[in-house]
């Protein structure tokens, strides 16, 4: 006996047949003249809604859809391009990590995905513990399906900590291919339901020959790019169907390149950059829109205008390098905590010259703002928090202001964030990330933050630390300002 067709499987059985694209109305359309009895509007309202976040379309605005198979059907026989580095090579393993986008599907999770050798044969994988440092960068722009979430802590020394992934044997292939560092993997997407994908070693010097091609595909993919960012809705998209997307739409002839490769595309672009999505992974968003506050990394000069709207925007305004949250975490940390004292840490924050703001009235609206978040923060200090919150939260804390104190004395010193060595500033970077996505979280104590959010952070707070306290070494001790 077949299984009763429900209406939520109706709808989904009309995405995957879809062979064209549509638009939420001829949807709508599809599904009454196919369900035949009545649907509410409600109902209806909810199957639209659905379409924008559906892993099998993709949506340039919210009416109008492409399915994800189209697309395959078109651009699907083009092969990506993985260059294997040195640890690779060592360790004669392969990691796709986010080298397979955007042919990696969100239906299946990288353990589950199968390659195959150059006579079609599987080739086997293992889990596999691994230094993070060592690993994480395979990983930086992969969606949370594919991104390995099981790391085992040294708690001796949390700096060593592993990340456990899922490993292919390569020592077959790397021996019979006499293969090295630089070399390429060309993978070839053989089923994009099942994940299976096929691998055929080259040679880097066989792809000299096809730079300029890869180059013209390239600048025509930001500027189409470009457009499409415009709109919000796209904008928002994670990388995979941005990539798919732009890919379909690009003239054929550009298109006959030997391979197509994440990183070198990544590395090419000018106009626009990688975000975080909100659900995790990555986006392309234009420069201008990624940055409307300053991180701490960031060197530009003070000019303030004399903003006195909020504190986000007085923040902007000066150029600080925190925004309205993390200022609100780091004073429950400060009032909360008899080992700080407010003024020191006011110094710290503010440059303690007493010439910040720009005029008397934004001085004046600062600290109307400042009264009332101290006002609030005084009353629900009163109130017990979970040890395991207060904890994050002080700790990250910590980090931010040792960030600040780096940035200061780097100004004190006149030396610019430029003139480091190319390892700190990626350090620095990663550090106020950390910082700026964890204190946005826990900066309203009214709003307790979901259980997977807190086992993540507590597991990369371990593994941060330590780099924290060794960027302060570096910075104070090893750069001989003095």
């Amino acid at each position: 006996m077949s299984p009763k067709l429900t209406l939520q499987k109706l709808a989904e059985n009309l995405i995957r047949e879809s062979s064209a694209s549509f638009t939420a109305e001829d949807f709508e359309k599809r599904i009454q003249e196919k369900w035949q009895r009545e649907i509410s509007t409600s109902t209806l309202k909810q199957l639209k809604k659905k379409l924008s976040y559906h892993h099998h379309l993709i949506g340039t605005d919210s009416n109008e859809f492409l399915p994800v198979q189209v697309i395959l059907q078109k651009i699907g026989n083009l092969p990506l391009s993985i260059r294997l580095g040195k640890f690779e090579i060592e360790k004669k393993v392969f990691f796709p990590g986010h080298r397979l986008i955007p042919f990696v599907s969100n239906g299946k999770s990288e353990p589950d995905l199968t390659f195959l050798d150059p006579e079609g044969k599987e080739i086997s994988k293992e889990k596999q513990p691994f230094p993070i440092e060592d690993i994480i960068r395979y990983y930086q722009y992969s969606g949370p399906i594919h991104f390995p979430d099981e790391i085992k802590v040294n708690d001796w020394v949390p700096g060593k900590s592993a990340l456990i992934v899922t490993a292919w044997d390569l020592s077959q292939i790397i021996r019979q291919h006499k293969l090295k560092e630089g070399d390429v993997l060309l993978i070839n997407l053989v089923d994009y339901e099942k994940g299976i994908f096929s691998i055929q070693p080259c040679h880097k010097n066989d792809l000299h020959l096809a730079r300029l091609k890869m180059r013209s595909l390239f600048t025509s993919m930001e500027a189409t790019l470009s457009r499409l960012c415009d709109n919000d809705s796209f904008c928002s998209a994670g990388l995979e169907k941005q990539l798919l997307y732009t890919l379909y739409h690009t003239d054929e002839t550009l298109l006959r390149v030997p391979a197509f490769s994440l990183t070198d595309f990544l590395e090419s672009l000018t106009e626009l950059e990688v975000a975080t999505c909100e659900e995790g992974g990555g986006k392309l968003v234009p420069v201008w829109k990624n940055h409307p506050s300053q991180f701490i990394c960031e060197e530009k000069p003070r000019v303030p205008r004399g903003e006195t709207g909020s504190l986000d925007k007085i923040f902007r305004d000066l150029s600080q390098a925190f925004n309205r949250d993390e200022f609100v975490a780091i004073l429950y940390t400060v009032m909360g905590s008899d080992a700080y004292k407010l003024e020191l840490v006011f110094n710290t924050l503010f440059g303690g010259e007493g010439k910040l703001f720009r005029n008397q009235k934004q001085h004046e609206v600062f600290y109307s703002h400042l009264r009332r978040l101290l006002k609030k923060i005084c009353t629900e200090l009163k109130n017990p928090e979970p040890k395991v919150i207060a904890t994050l939260r002080d700790q990250t804390v910590g980090i931010k202001l040792s960030l600040i104190g780096v940035l200061r004395f780097l100004e004190e010193n006149e030396v610019g964030l430029k003139d480091l060595p190319p390892d700190l500033l990626e350090k620095i970077h990663d550090l106020d990330h950390f910082c700026r996505e964890t204190l946005t979280r826990l900066a309203d104590r009214s709003q307790i933050p979901d259980l997977k959010f807190i086992h993540d952070a507590r597991l990369a707070i371990k593994i941060i630390l330590p780099h924290a306290a060794s960027l302060e070494e570096e910075i104070y001790y090893q750069l001989g300002f003095y």
